[in-house]
């Protein structure tokens, strides 16, 4: 065969074998997205509170929670409602049935949310680090309630100039004020006057009287 000639495009034979994918062409930003496996963090849209992520809840108070949980509360219940109302139409359109499996997501998540807000108060309740830190004192048990409430960082960082406060403390030397009075030192006598035997002092003898005694 000639080489001057033009060569024809050869295909591939499918006896040759599977073909491999062509993978689409993924941006930085967008590789960082397809490496993390897994559920997405459940959260829900409140009103007040705006997202509210199930991973922040340890760190909310016990008022936050409260109140979060009520609101959750309500959108459960316009969720049934809404869920309910769409059930009963036998006629029900395309749209409406993606309401509906849209509404039904979103109850699941607002169970998951309720259930995670009630683990985490039973948490508080019977925590065994809290509970023992309370039969020790005070400050151990706001150590303890800081620890499972503040951030990692957050703590160790309030922690460390709480320790680094008490150092400079100890290393100041006890200075008294110029103006501060030393306190009077109270001599007391160790005799009874009324039981010590009276003292005489006689007049030195004159050189005569001496001599002659």
């Amino acid at each position: 065969m000639p080489f001057d000639k033009p060569q024809r495009t050869t295909r591939r034979r499918s006896s040759a074998g599977p073909v491999p994918p062509r993978r689409p062409a993924v941006s930085h930003h967008d590789r960082g997205h397809l490496t993390r496996q897994g559920p997405r963090p459940t959260f829900l849209a409140l009103k007040d509170h705006g997202k509210v992520y199930v991973a922040d809840m340890p760190y909310l108070s016990d008022g936050q929670l409260t109140h979060i949980s009520k609101e959750a509360e309500e959108v459960l219940a316009s969720l049934e409602r809404r869920i309910s109302e769409l059930e009963s139409n036998h006629s029900i359109a395309q749209a409406e049935r993606d309401t509906l499996i849209k509404a039904c997501t979103k109850r699941d998540v607002t169970h998951r949310f309720l259930r995670a807000i009630r683990d985490e108060q039973e948490h508080r309740r019977n925590n065994p680090a809290v509970r023992s830190a309370a039969n020790e004192s005070l400050p151990r048990t706001f150590l303890e309630i800081a620890r499972h409430r503040l951030p990692g960082a957050t703590f160790d960082s309030l922690l460390q100039e709480a320790l680094t406060a008490c150092e400079q403390h100890r290393e100041e030397p006890e200075s008294t004020p110029a103006n501060q009075k030393p306190t009077p030192v109270k001599v007391v006598s160790l005799t009874n006057p009324a039981s010590s035997l009276p003292v005489v002092v006689s007049p030195d003898p004159e050189p005569g009287e001496a001599a002659s005694g």
